[in-house]
């Protein structure tokens, strides 16, 4: 399964696809920090974690593109000639999927860890010692993973039915990023990191996760499980 998995990776990883999804992301990411990020979110300073966190935000309409694009890559019409090669192997078609989920999963956070770095360089070299390197992380992996489990879930669901339902679900999370949405409701958490700080009356407030905003990113994620499992599932049943 390590071999399918790095073959599935470096397939990926090596199409000029992803070189270009990584320059469109790091020039988005570099443009945002320079007009938006410098100037703080919700009057906060650029380095805390509201900021940091409403940066991410940002990119994830496009994050979430790249990695249901690297998923299509996986479900196109070319991919499925080869499941009647992988159903006759002694491999379970539910772990093959999730070995080809892995590698898409993969690739997606080399592009997210990417524009992490690259944020938190540029912060760094602008305030030095004052960003709190270790909260940036946290805020990252708290804007981050609950969208990555939601969209890699519910791709897998979308691309086992039919690989054109990917687009339908990149140009849904393309929007998701530009609709307002209640701050439970919003996938990146763009709201939350903009609108939240102000209700709490402080110049400047520390980072907080109200209780509701929690129990939100934990059904992002149950759901996202969900949408795997029912993935999985719909693959052994139809090998």
């Amino acid at each position: 399964m390590g071999k399918i998995y790095l073959y599935e990776l470096r397939r990926t990883v090596r199409s000029k696809f992803f070189w270009g999804l990584l320059a469109v992301c790091l020039f988005f990411g570099w443009n945002t920090l320079k007009t938006a990020t410098i100037r703080g979110a919700a009057h906060t300073a650029p380095f805390s974690p509201w900021s940091f966190g409403a940066y991410l935000s940002r990119l994830l309409p496009l994050l979430g593109v790249a990695l249901l694009f690297f998923q299509w890559n996986q479900f196109n019409e070319k991919s499925r000639r080869f499941w009647i090669l992988t159903d006759s192997t002694p491999v379970p078609p539910g772990r093959y999927l999730l070995v080809k989920c892995a590698a898409a999963v993969t690739a997606w956070l080399l592009l997210a860890l990417s524009v992490t770095a690259l944020g938190i360089v540029f912060l760094t070299a602008l305030f030095g010692g004052s960003v709190p390197v270790g909260m940036l992380l946290l805020t990252a992996a708290l804007a981050l993973l609950p969208s990555l489990v939601f969209l890699t879930g519910l791709g897998l669901l979308a691309g086992h039915i039919h690989s054109l339902l990917l687009f339908v679900l990149m140009a849904f999370a393309l929007a998701a990023g530009f609709v307002p949405l209640p701050m439970k409701l919003d996938l990146y958490g763009y709201s939350f990191f903009t609108e939240y700080p102000l209700t709490l009356g402080l110049p400047d407030p520390a980072f907080s996760l109200p209780a509701g905003m929690l129990v939100s990113k934990i059904i992002f994620l149950l759901a996202g499980a969900a949408f795997l499992l029912l993935a999985i599932w719909r693959r052994k049943k139809a090998s």
